[in-house]
């Protein structure tokens, strides 16, 4: 059970094999390819709304042949994804990416296999840091009327075009956040008297986002979003986000730096690569 439970946590898994060696002989017999198919065409049309273990190929498992797998199986590994039709959670069991084909798109094997060196090269944050610039970097913001502001208006991102905008994703219990707005300050002091505009974006409500800038200070102009849209952007905070003067995200800075003020210059350098 507990290796299960990591499965449910954990995007990616290593397990170890836990059965003896002199074990394996008695391991289940597989299943005929026919009599797979049947009860996964039944399954199928049982399973909603609910967590699925599948086999590299595809195959709906049971609970008997999940055990047999994560038991007998050495550096068993799992894929979660969503299967919107069902309203499924997917966990995929295999071992080598190779295993995947045919199963899931090459493409996104390929992406999964750089995303497996990243994390072993820099840990999560490099993988989520590639995800995000994947996504976001060279594209343009979303239209919609998105910006709860704090003086009680409704903004959209296609309100700031025509000027460089410098975009904050904070909240208020953010401690990293916290720590670096007095080297945003700088920032915005630095750059007072150019076409360029700072906005930071919280889920926080405005009714707290007042409070909070009642007792400390940050020069940003201010606005609410949906957590939902917020963690579309980005799921780790502090982010920032450098839009060119058409409204397309052309750098992406994701996380705070152990030293907090080189924040500033690492700022300063894009802002200044993107006034050009």
């Amino acid at each position: 059970m507990k290796i299960l439970q990591i499965i449910l946590f954990i995007f990616f898994i290593s397990c170890q094999n836990n059965a003896p060696k002199e074990d394996a002989k008695q391991q289940p017999q597989e299943m005929p390819k026919k009599e797979v198919k049947k009860e996964n065409a039944a399954q199928s049309q049982q399973i909603t709304n609910g967590i699925v273990f599948k086999d590299a190929q595809g195959n709906i498992l049971s609970d008997a042949q999940k055990d047999s797998l994560v038991q007998y199986m050495d550096n068993i590994q799992a894929l979660r994804r969503y299967d919107q039709e069902n309203n499924n959670t997917e966990y995929i069991l295999f071992q080598n990416y190779g295993d995947l084909r045919g199963f899931v798109p090459d493409e996104s094997i390929e992406n999964l296999i750089e995303e497996n060196k990243l994390r072993r090269s820099g840990g999560q944050g490099a993988v989520l840091n590639k995800r995000i610039n994947d996504q976001w970097k060279n594209q343009p913001l979303p239209e919609g009327d998105f910006l709860q502001m704090i003086d009680g208006s409704v903004k959209s991102f296609s309100d700031y075009r025509g000027k460089l905008l410098v975009i904050n994703f904070w909240y208020i219990n953010c401690g990293p956040c916290i720590v670096e707005m007095p080297y945003l300050n700088q920032l915005v002091d630095k750059y007072q008297n150019e076409d360029i505009q700072f906005l930071a974006l919280s889920f926080d409500t405005i009714p707290d986002i007042k409070s909070f800038l009642n007792k400390t200070e940050f020069k940003y102009e201010h606005g609410s979003i949906s957590r939902s849209l917020m963690y579309d952007f980005t799921p780790v905070s502090p982010g920032h986000f450098i839009v060119d003067k058409d409204g397309k995200i052309r750098d992406i800075i994701i996380g705070a730096p152990r030293n907090t003020e080189i924040i500033f210059d690492k700022l300063v350098d894009l802002i200044e690569k993107n006034k050009k």
